[in-house]
């Protein structure tokens, strides 16, 4: 069973290599396989195409930055400064792997049951972190929340919603540019302070 794991981890590491390079529709499952000196039947006894690898890669990789940000903003008092760093670290990690982010909203309509799970799980953890810096805040005094975990639900929608308003003015798109990022994430920061100083007591 270890062994399997490792071996599992290995393809994934392999494939994220390949994918945030090339990007999803310029690598090919005999490619991975090559670059591990595994045959492509190997890969598709752990992922049975390269959409489900593709999610599996996905969700390795936003696991590994969730537990970055959580070591980054737990050593943050502030709870605004812990916010804004949070902020700071998720573009930080689309820029990493922008190439391979950029086949995620396709993704999505390819195998909707995989990328659901992995939209989730992000979701349910990005939550957790900002309800773990809303509820420093509340514990030292300097916010008053009354539902910790809702009103982390809805600074996280809010944060979403004006990323999507941002593109629908820019262009036709659901995926920003790099130049884009640095735009909303400005105005998403302007805004997280404005709700925070609407939660301070």
């Amino acid at each position: 069973m270890i062994n399997a794991d490792k071996k599992r981890t290995q393809i994934l590491e392999a494939a994220m290599r390949r994918f945030a390079h090339f990007g999803m529709s310029k690598t090919t499952m005999s490619e991975i396989a090559q670059d591990l000196s595994f045959s492509k039947a190997l890969l598709y006894y752990y992922f049975p195409d390269k959409n489900a690898l593709y999610a599996a890669v996905l969700e390795h990789v936003i696991n590994q930055s969730f537990e970055e940000m959580g070591a980054a903003v737990s050593a943050i008092d502030d709870c605004q400064q812990a916010v804004l760093a949070l902020l700071d670290k998720r573009i930080e990690f689309v820029r990493k792997y922008y190439t391979l982010l950029e086949h995620s909203i396709s993704a999505v309509q390819q195998t909707p049951d995989e990328m659901t799970h992995v939209m989730k799980e992000s979701k349910v953890k990005e939550i957790a972190l900002i309800s773990g810096i809303l509820q420093k805040g509340v514990d030292k005094g300097h916010l008053h929340v009354d539902n910790v975990s809702e009103t982390a639900e809805i600074l996280l929608f809010a944060l979403a919603g004006m990323r999507f308003s941002i593109l629908k003015d820019l262009k036709d798109t659901l995926f920003p540019t790099k130049d884009e990022f640095d735009r909303i994430l400005a105005l998403q920061k302007k805004m997280a302070v404005i709700f925070l100083n609407g939660l301070r007591k």
